[in-house]
């Protein structure tokens, strides 16, 4: 009888291999989010969705666009019912608004990661000159990275800008860089931009990153 009432216990192992289970679980889960993080882009407002604008809105040396910064001249931001269509969302942004206009944020990097701003280029369509231009800049201390940037709009109409992919690579140099996008076209027709992200390039790639210059 003793032994009889003493058997069940050896369903106990099996109750602890459930609870090495479930502990394993939660540690692979935390790694799968570190993993997320790691890849998630770092530049902020992107798509100039922030301030939501009815029309078009002109932002000055000085001001702000959600998380980027007017630092020269004048850039005018596109919003719902505006005269140029964005290329994703619902807003994008004319570089040259009264003049040449260049915003630029600090985006947070790990040193010796490399990465590939990227961004959607168009052209404001309803005035000279045919051909806008400027150029995406990344500045750590003196290091910098720059590659010049040109549009056509001949063929391009509001509703169908033509926008193309322009992309920068960089590799980080510390904690963060500043990351700078500039219109060199005068008047009041620019480089229409939109969608702009930063993304870590896979390991196997970071070697083909182009050597820092000053032209593109």
């Amino acid at each position: 009888m003793i032994f009889s009432a003493r058997r069940p216990k050896p369903a106990r192992p099996a109750a602890c291999g459930l609870a090495l289970c479930v502990s394993v679980v939660s540690v692979v889960l935390p790694a799968a989010g570190a993993h997320a993080l790691a890849t998630a882009p770092p530049v902020g407002n992107g798509g100039f969705e922030s301030p939501p604008t009815v029309g078009q809105a002109f932002h000055d040396t000085g001001s702000s666009i959600g998380a980027w910064s007017v630092t020269a001249g004048s850039v005018d931001l596109i919003g719902v019912g505006g005269p140029l269509r964005p290329a994703k969302g619902k807003q994008s942004l004319d570089l040259t608004g009264y003049r040449p206009g260049t915003i630029e944020q600090t985006i947070p990097t790990t040193a010796g990661r490399c990465y590939t701003v990227s961004f959607a280029l168009a052209g404001n369509t309803f005035g000279p000159p045919i051909v806008k231009a400027g150029y995406a800049r990344v500045t750590q201390g003196p290091v910098t990275v720059q590659k010049n940037f040109t549009f056509d709009i001949t063929g391009k109409t509001p509703l169908n800008m033509g926008y193309v992919r322009e992309r920068l690579h960089f590799c980080a140099e510390g904690p963060e860089a500043t990351l700078s996008l500039v219109s060199t076209t005068n008047g009041a027709y620019g480089p229409a931009i939109d969608d702009v992200t930063v993304t870590p390039r896979p390991r196997s790639t970071e070697l083909e990153v182009e050597v820092p210059s000053q032209d593109g």
